[in-house]
């Protein structure tokens, strides 16, 4: 396997590997803001972790391809970290209104 090929590989996983874990860590902090009444706090806290999720996603899937080629992993890569992303935003997004502790 070459350079090429594993570097492509890790961005065709990459997306949805900063999806799961932005997800853990978002259930985390929600079930600890509600464990330890962080109050006023809660709700920025888990819209900067969204915010943190998003960046990276954002930037994955807007990067152009390493070589200008229309090579068919870069390009996959590309569409799976489009989906990680608007999978972030449909999932994570009701931290952002949404009642936090039940």
């Amino acid at each position: 396997m070459s350079q090429g090929t594993r570097h492509g590989l890790v961005r065709l996983v990459a997306g949805f590997a900063i999806w799961s874990i932005a997800f853990i860590v978002l259930y985390a902090a929600q079930a600890l803001g509600c464990a330890y009444g962080w109050g006023a706090w809660h709700r920025p806290v888990l819209i900067v972790i969204y915010l943190f999720a998003l960046a990276p996603l954002i930037w994955l899937s807007t990067r152009p391809r390493p070589d200008g080629t229309d090579a068919i992993l870069p390009t996959a890569a590309r569409w799976a970290n489009r989906a990680a992303l608007l999978a972030s935003v449909l999932v994570f997004l009701p931290v952002t209104f949404a009642s936090l502790c039940a």
